[in-house]
């Protein structure tokens, strides 16, 4: 079913051909038949034909009104042929080609008929085409009837009569066919039944006078319009050409002559006449429905400004009703201004004219703001009346407002906004620039507007220079938004350099085409500069400009990977300066940090580029030096280094030798990643501090092990605490006079099960531990306890403890020391202080103020291995103490020939200047100690006296206030 539809739609116009065709074969058959019947040929009438004509108009308004009249008059050949060949007579056929020919005329007389009416030309164009079309059709007849009467030489006058006839009736029933109200449903109505009997009634003037029921129907056809309305109006026009039809067909068959030539062209010519007539009462009556119903704002005005129509629209949006407006002047409801404007254009005399914006009043006072189109009708170069159509712009002017605004904001944003906007259009030709970007260029939007994107933006890549191009072509071809690649710059035409980033975008129209695109950025000209500073300061110490560990591990790793690749090794040296610390304390941390600088710089200078050399903290070092083939060539840059940086140092005006000490790892025998051999470097640093000042030492594994001893003996230490292991022990201190008990010193000793470890095997330990200040504490709270004890047998008996200088500048250290001595009742005169003179010189400044605060609270101050330290002795006038310690090796250099190369008594005697006490440690002989009393010291201390001895000897010797008796006797 749905094939043979199919079928049955592609082949609609062979269908009607075949439908025509066999209408008129089939009627030219019947009458043919019925002239040989009655034996003469004239008996035949055309307007048999009408029912073939009828069937062929309605198949071309089915199909054929958008094809051109040629397909129509198809018909005519493909007829006669076949006509011909069935033998008709030569009269039928002929007749029947020009009623197929009438009929094509008829139909494209109706199609253009109609095209007149939709452009709506006016009547007088109208009435120009009917009479055309009357012309043509009388023509066509005439040129028809004649062609007959030469070929079939019968007379045409009879034929010219039916053609004529024929096109009457097809005029009207095309009329009907081509109205838009034919297919309307429910036309029949009272009205229309009435007039439809009327025009029946009128048959019985048939038989006395036909064409004066033509006539007579056709005026009633053109009075009805009075009682009709349009619906019903055109179907009385389709049962008006129906009933002159079937007339016309009864007529041929009865009385073939009762309507000559005459009647039938004043027929055709009243015909004509009541379809024009038609048309402008139609046309009139759709104007002024129109007209009143529209709902646009439509009014008539005539000469004088007098409204005589008006519109449903303008009746509404005036808000009353026509009787309220007619008559009145259209400037009664206008604004003054608006009303000058309307009179100036009229003045004018021009036949059309347009006011963009009109304010109109209404009867309760509203305003209306209108756009007015006007169109003058002339009549005798009279103008009698103006056609006004107004409409409403108020949403239109709050649009306007509301798209200014919105502009004004969108130049103001894009004004404000720091980052740079310039767009282009699809040809990427600068279109716009704020000022952000014109201030970046160097020029405004009007010089630049319609050059090339790459001429006034040329960008590139700020490291290699290569031009970045084509960017907004690519953006818009890939309809997506991209980014600006890294490290874009720009360069104007000043010569002016701009780092840039950001993004680029098309720019799509409503419809989703893309129109142009649209690049912003921003200026990271500073920001880019600070990045790479502080990428620099991330990578690199800021005091020395070095390498600092984060950038030295990345390329400890890199170069890992590269001794793997290409099979060969590289060197870590740790390097770290010897008592820099000193250094730092005695003259300041700008000395120090000068120090460091110079130290950097000749490091650098005594390296390959490809060499690194990085600073870790502090006063430590490390440089990798890659690509080594031998330890041989290890030597000799260590050994260039060391000489190099090692040596004399000027800070602040003082000459410094300054000495380093280096630890060497090598890859792959010392480790395969960077944090092992910075490990083993830094051990193996340890391991040249420990030995000989100012070298070297290669890693090896035995380092190792002496560390991981010292991590063993530090947890030892930890336990010894834990288990109070430690112990003090005293060492007499006696008058060098009297050899009377004076003064205790106090020193560490550690009793473990195995055996009593002397302070040179766990101070260091302790000390590099953080461990110390515990330790010191440990012994003091033991010593306290007996302390107390021996100052009730001698008060004036002074403890001598020894403290470094980092306890003597701790104060939490002091705190609990103090707290202490409050304990046990201890009063500060009975303890000495002792500090080493290196120590004390370290970090002069501080020293000086916490001794002075520890003498002010009754501590007595000694300065401990006098004469061993390497700065100037002019130190001494500026700190305030109580006794000096002469170190043993000046001892154990006395000259008992002469006494004026003693340094012993030189620094006796200095001590005799400054009014402080002296005591000589490591007094071993009677020899020693008569010749330093002689000289004048205070106190003797060493093995000559006592041994250091435990609390439980020592006790003896204070509670009984034992005298060195055999000494004395010996010496005396």
């Amino acid at each position: 079913m749905l094939i043979w539809e199919e079928w049955m739609h592609r082949n609609n116009m062979a269908i009607s051909y075949v439908i025509g065709f066999i209408a008129y074969a089939f009627v030219t058959y019947c009458a043919a038949l019925f002239g040989e019947a009655s034996t003469r040929p004239e008996s035949f009438s055309a307007n048999f034909l009408l029912l073939a004509d009828i069937t062929a108009l309605f198949i071309a308004k089915r199909y054929w009104q958008n094809k051109p009249i040629l397909f129509f008059s198809l018909l005519t050949p493909l007829l006669v042929i076949s006509l011909w060949l069935v033998s008709t007579p030569l009269y039928f056929i002929l007749a029947s080609a020009g009623h197929v020919l009438t009929t094509a005329l008829v139909f494209y007389f109706a199609l253009e008929v109609k095209k007149f009416e939709e452009r709506n030309t006016g009547l007088k164009y109208q009435a120009f085409v009917y009479g055309i079309g009357l012309l043509a059709f009388i023509g066509t007849g005439f040129m028809l009837s004649w062609v007959v009467s030469i070929i079939s030489e019968n007379d045409n006058i009879s034929l010219m009569g039916q053609l004529f006839q024929s096109t009457a009736i097809l005029l009207l029933i095309s009329n009907s066919l081509f109205s838009e109200e034919l297919n309307t449903h429910n036309v029949w109505d009272r009205s229309l039944l009435l007039v439809a009997l009327f025009s029946l009634s009128t048959f019985v003037i048939v038989p006395f006078s036909l064409d004066s029921f033509f006539l007579i129907n056709l005026m009633f056809f053109i009075a009805s319009r009075v009682i009709l309305k349009t619906k019903q109006f055109v179907m009385f026009n389709f049962f008006l050409a129906g009933l002159f039809t079937v007339v016309l067909v009864v007529e041929a068959v009865i009385r073939p002559s009762q309507l000559g030539l005459n009647e039938s062209v004043e027929l055709l010519f009243l015909v004509c006449l009541s379809l024009f007539l038609q048309h402008a009462l139609l046309a009139t009556e759709r104007f002024q429905h129109s007209f009143e119903h529209s709902h646009v704002m439509l009014v008539t005005i005539d000469e004088q400004g007098r409204i005589v129509h008006a519109s449903k629209g303008f009746l509404e949006a005036m808000n009353c009703v026509f009787e309220e407006v007619r008559g009145q002047n259209i400037s009664h409801f206008l604004r003054e201004d608006s009303a000058s404007k309307l009179l100036k254009h009229a003045a004018q005399g021009h036949a059309h004219f347009y006011i963009p914006e009109i304010k109109l009043k209404t009867p309760s006072q509203q305003t209306l703001s209108l756009s007015l189109f006007a169109d003058v009708v002339d009549d005798q170069d009279k103008h009698t009346q103006t056609i006004i159509s107004l409409q409403d712009i108020s949403d239109k002017l709050m649009l306007t407002q509301a798209l200014s605004e919105e502009k004004e904001l969108l130049e103001v944003t894009l004004s404000s906004i720091g980052d740079g906007v310039v767009c282009t259009d699809k040809q990427s030709r600068i279109t716009y620039m704020n000022p952000v970007a014109e201030a970046v260029l160097a020029k405004l939007t009007k010089e630049v507007k319609g050059k090339p994107f790459s001429e006034v933006m040329p960008l590139f890549h700020e490291d290699t220079l290569e031009p970045i191009e084509r960017v907004t072509d690519s953006c818009m071809r890939q309809r997506t938004t991209m980014g600006l690649p890294e490290l874009t710059c720009i360069k104007n035409h000043l010569g002016l350099v701009f780092a840039i980033q950001d993004s680029i975008s098309p720019i799509y129209s409503k419809s989703g085409e893309i129109i142009g695109s649209v690049m912003v950025f921003q200026d990271v000209t500073e920001s880019r500069m600070m990045s790479k500073k502080m990428n620099h300061l991330a990578h690199h110490d800021a005091l020395t400009g070095l390498p600092n560990r984060l950038l030295l591990q990345d390329r400890l790793a890199q170069a890992c990977k590269r001794a793997d690749r290409n099979q060969h090794s590289f060197a870590v040296i740790f390097i770290d300066l010897d008592k820099f610390k000193n250094i730092n304390d005695s003259l300041g941390h700008d000395a120090g940090d000068q120090l460091l600088q110079e130290v950097a710089h000749r490091l650098n200078r005594g390296l390959r580029n490809c060499d690194t050399v990085a600073r870790m903290g502090g006063d430590e070092f490390v440089i990798l030096v890659d690509s080594i083939k031998a330890r041989a060539h290890i030597h000799t840059v260590i050994e260039k280094v060391l000489s190099t940086c090692s040596g004399e140092y000027e800070l602040k005006g003082i000459q410094l030798n300054v000495t380093l000490s280096a630890g060497i790892a090598v890859y792959p025998d010392d480790g395969i990643n960077s944090e092992m051999l910075m490990k083993h470097a830094d051990t193996a640093m340890y391991r040249a501090k420990k030995i000989n000042k100012s070298n070297f030492q290669f890693y090896n594994p035995q380092l190792d092990k002496e560390v991981e001893q010292r991590i063993e003996r530090e947890a030892e230490l930890a336990q010894g605490l834990k288990h109070r292991q430690f112990e003090p022990y005293f060492q007499a201190i006696v008058n060098a006079k009297s050899f009377a008990l004076e003064k205790l010193e106090m020193l560490a000793r550690w009793k473990t099960q195995e055996k009593l470890k002397g302070p040179h095997e766990f101070i260091n330990i302790a000390e590099e531990a953080g461990l110390m200040n515990k330790v010191t504490l440990q012994l003091l709270e033991k010593a306290m306890t007996s302390l107390v004890r021996w100052i009730t047998t001698s008060v004036s008996l002074q403890l001598s403890i020894n403290l470094t200088a980092e306890q003597l500048l701790d104060n939490d250290f002091l705190r609990e020391f103090e707290l202490l001595l409050d304990k046990y009742q201890i009063p500060p005169k009975n303890i000495e202080l002792e500090i080493t003179e290196t120590s004390l010189i370290a970090n002069l400044e501080d020293m000086r103020h916490s001794l002075e605060v520890l003498q002010d609270k009754g501590f007595s101050i000694a300065i401990d291995d006098f004469g061993t330290g390497y700065s100037s002795l002019t130190y001494l006038k500026h700190l305030k103490f109580n006794t000096l310690k002469i170190d043993k090796k000046f001892v154990d250099d006395l000259n008992f020939e002469s006494e004026d190369d003693d340094l012993a008594v030189v620094i006796i005697n200095m001590a005799k200047s400054l009014g402080v006490n002296t005591v000589a440690e490591g007094v071993e002989y009677c020899g020693q100690a008569k010749r330093l009393a002689d000289a004048g010291c205070s106190q003797l201390q060493g093995y000559c006296f006592a041994k250091p001895m435990p609390i439980d000897a020592i006790s003896n010797m204070v509670e009984l206030g034992t005298v060195m008796s055999q000494i004395h006797r010996k010496m005396t």
